[in-house]
């Protein structure tokens, strides 16, 4: 009788422990497979994060009124590379998250056009021949207002408000050196301004929807 009682503890005492050990194996919190996904899902929000803080830096790594070369500096190396031109036309915006001059000038047989970056280097040219009925006019930079004067003048228009200004351009429209300021953020419209290069006046505003 003993000897049987003695077996029927033995035996609950043995389910009782697997039991026990079933639950174990059964808890999350020791499980790898959820410990795995965890770090999966901490990861991606890092991930997240850093692309996020990549894009607001790419969206504010430059500043228009503060290049590195200035508007003469850029158009000496522009006439070093292309003696006896004159400029028609001068525009500075951002590729590749660098400031880059975009210049065009012209003598009397054929047109001239080079990117210049902020070191003052040709990273890209070209010419070709002038054509017979093209008009051409001269920017005479020294009449004009400056174009950190014109980006002030741009700024005041109510529709450019809380957007980056990303390029300006001077060159003749209709006869008339024209300053075009482009304002752009992600998600907001975008803003051309037209100030006269001469008397610094607003002309016009438009805005792409």
């Amino acid at each position: 009788m003993k000897k049987l009682l003695f077996l029927c503890l033995t035996l609950f005492i043995s389910i009782t422990l697997a039991a026990c050990g079933t639950g174990n194996d059964n808890d999350t919190g020791n499980d790898p497979t959820n410990d795995a996904n965890t770090n999966d899902n901490v990861n991606e929000d890092v991930d997240t994060n850093d692309t996020n803080a990549d894009s607001t830096n790419e969206n504010d790594s430059f500043d228009l009124t503060s290049a590195a070369l200035s508007v003469e500096e850029a158009i000496n190396v522009f006439q070093e590379n292309f003696p006896d031109t004159s400029i028609s036309s001068i525009q500075l915006e951002e590729e590749h998250g660098e400031l880059v001059y975009d210049i065009d000038g012209y003598d009397d047989t054929t047109e001239y056009s080079a990117e210049i970056s902020q070191a003052g280097e040709v990273i890209a040219q070209e010419q070709e021949q002038k054509e017979a009925d093209d008009q051409y006019n001269e920017l005479m930079i020294n009449d004009y207002i400056t174009a950190e004067e014109a980006l002030s003048a741009a700024s005041e228009a109510s529709e450019t408000n809380g957007i980056t200004p990303r390029s300006w351009s001077l060159e003749f429209e209709n006869g008339n050196p024209i300053y075009e300021i482009n304002f752009e953020d992600p998600g907001s419209q975008e803003v051309e301004v037209y100030i006269d290069a001469q008397s610094g006046e607003q002309l016009h505003v438009e805005v792409d929807d």
